[in-house]
């Protein structure tokens, strides 16, 4: 992601907004929620393609419900039941939250070296300065690291805590370990989140390129098939520490265009002899629809047509977050 000192994106959105395809400037759109939300006070609702923003000094809570908030391009901000974060400021090149009740998971797909990510719990001030996956909790104050690193400062302390660590954010600074396997309903809440958004992802990051769209950056960028937001990546491709990807738009052809192969004389069969200029990837698709022919000299295999997009990939690693679709625990509060 590359920051200027400036407005990033086409449209800048104050309070509510209606969906586009790009959103603001700012850190705070209330991507998702479920039950009873409130931001300072008023209980949240929702209308098709209209997202709500929290502005600074204000404080969104969950009672018996969930939400999701999307900061700078790459992070998402996941609140469990009864919890509340105050935005402090939501600036693109500084953003800063503070958890006031509660629990969250704070995923870090992406940070730049002149960007200011932080969360204040009491007087701990949380510095997430690289990607990762951290649990942040407000009684009793701890945070734990699921995937990555963040530094925590305290009083005169600043200690850098790893994956598979956790500390108080009180009294003294201390890494000890704990179980990343033990997770419980909401963590697997926020791992269905990030497959649906990854499967968004496939198509929206399919729409950019065809449109011929270039980004200086990573970006928010809304599928209208889907109804919500995705990550869309400047270049390569985003693997979540929930165990799905994100692909920018030069390397969805990786989902999208299979390889071209040509005929193998000797048996009659599919060799992988040297693949056409046509059938290297997206890059060089020269705007072809998909589920063409691909040609380019020699026996060539037809590629399918293609439906609607595919499911996300499989998470990796875990069970119980499911894929596109939600894997048959429920999100509410009581599993």
């Amino acid at each position: 992601m590359r920051l200027p000192n400036a407005i990033l994106f086409c449209a800048v959105w104050t309070g509510a907004a209606m969906a586009q395809d790009v959103i603001s400037a700012r850190s705070g759109l209330i991507h998702y929620f479920e039950g009873v939300v409130t931001m300072d006070g008023t209980e949240l609702a929702k209308k098709p393609g209209e997202f709500s923003s929290i502005k600074e000094g204000s404080q969104l809570r969950t009672e018996l419900g969930r939400a999701e908030v999307l900061l700078t391009p790459g992070v998402f901000v996941r609140l469990a039941e009864n919890s509340a974060v105050r935005m402090v400021r939501n600036e693109l090149l500084n953003t800063k939250l503070e958890l006031t009740a509660g629990s969250v998971l704070v995923e870090v797909g992406e940070v730049e070296k002149n960007q200011s990510l932080s969360m204040t719990v009491g007087t701990a001030v949380l510095n997430f300065d690289h990607r990762g996956l951290f649990r942040v909790s407000f009684d009793p104050a701890e945070l734990k690291v699921h995937d990555g690193s963040a530094v925590v400062a305290y009083n005169d302390q600043s200690v850098t805590i790893r994956e598979g660590k956790m500390t108080p954010l009180t009294g003294v600074i201390v890494a000890s370990k704990f179980d990343k396997e033990d997770d419980d309903a909401f963590y697997r809440w926020a791992t269905r989140r990030s497959g649906y958004i990854s499967t968004a992802n496939l198509s929206a990051a399919k729409r950019v390129y065809d449109r011929g769209n270039s980004f200086g950056y990573s970006n928010w960028v809304y599928n209208p098939y889907f109804g919500m937001f995705t990550y869309i990546p400047f270049n390569g491709i985003y693997r979540s520490p929930f165990g799905y990807s994100y692909y920018s738009p030069g390397r969805i052809g990786a989902v999208y265009y299979r390889p071209v192969y040509t005929q193998a004389p000797a048996n009659g069969g599919w060799g992988s002899g040297s693949m056409s200029d046509a059938g290297r990837g997206m890059a060089n698709m020269g705007g072809r629809s998909m589920g063409g022919s691909y040609s380019g000299g020699g026996s060539v295999m037809a590629a399918p047509p293609m439906s609607s997009a595919p499911a996300a990939p499989a998470a990796a690693g875990r069970s119980g977050g499911g894929g596109g679709a939600p894997s048959g625990r429920s999100g509410g509060s009581g599993r």
